[in-house]
């Protein structure tokens, strides 16, 4: 079973440096292209910018269960590169030109909005109807209770988790910080996933000494540390253990 595990973690690694490498080839290949003259100089601009790097990382998003993230990088991303290429090739925002971003930035906010009500709706109902099809192992109906969700977004989070049983959740994180504390709860039998997708964020756990807590994380510039002083040497294939799972993009998850 550790067998299969270390498979599906050994394959996520391979899949992120495939991702790198091939990022690495393609920005060589632009660089060429403008040094030898084949590509417009001007638009090193728009290729080499922060608006483009969100859009980079939105598609990298795109990859994980999580679709919120992506989204609103990618919106984000777009909206300032629009003015970017309009400077290379004038006329394409009609007549807004210089002031696009002064006069269109509240449809930020408006098109962000409807991102996440649309999301979280569609979440919940995928969740109910996951709860509606799955059973436990007594097979009776398994709900939704002791589910841990979270999004944030240039903000942070500080949350105590009080259902007796933690059965997993979500925690998505863009410019911002969350902190779970899951030290007045408890593990059912088995595995339990919690997913962590963090962009330039971080996330803390506190967690109970006793607890067997494995991370699978994909990472780009980012790192996972277990920081509990008295961390309980358990066997690997205890009945209960957390599972971390996602990716840290210039981010940092802390267990404590």
């Amino acid at each position: 079973m550790n067998k299969g595990k270390a498979k599906v973690k050994t394959k996520k690694g391979l899949n992120l440096t495939v991702i790198l490498a091939t990022l690495l080839i393609l920005i060589g290949l632009l660089l060429l292209a403008f040094n030898l003259g084949w590509l417009n100089p001007a638009l090193k601009s728009v290729i080499f910018s922060w608006p483009m790097l969100l859009i980079l990382l939105a598609l990298f998003g795109f990859s994980k269960r999580n679709r919120i993230l992506p989204m609103l990088l990618l919106l984000v991303g777009l909206f300032f590169l629009l003015p970017r290429v309009e400077s290379v090739y004038p006329g394409i925002l009609g007549g807004a030109g210089g002031d696009f971003v002064y006069q269109y930035w509240p449809l930020l906010l408006i098109v962000a909005g409807l991102i996440v009500i649309i999301e979280v709706v569609v979440s919940r109902r995928e969740r109910e109807r996951f709860a509606n099809h799955s059973t436990d192992n007594n097979g009776g109906t398994e709900g939704i209770s002791g589910w841990f969700e979270k999004d944030v977004v240039f903000g942070g989070s500080e949350s105590i988790f009080l259902d007796p049983i933690f059965k997993g959740g979500d925690i998505n994180a863009v410019f911002g910080g969350v902190v779970l504390d899951l030290r007045k709860t408890t593990l059912p039998e088995g595995t339990v996933y919690l997913n962590i997708d963090a962009v330039f964020g971080g996330i803390t756990l506190y967690v109970p000494d006793d607890w067997v807590v494995k991370p699978y994380f994909e990472s780009v510039f980012g790192g996972y540390s277990d920081k509990r002083p008295d961390v309980n040497m358990a066997s690997p294939e205890g009945n209960a253990q957390l599972i971390l799972k996602g990716s840290l993009v210039f981010s940092g998850c802390t267990v404590q």
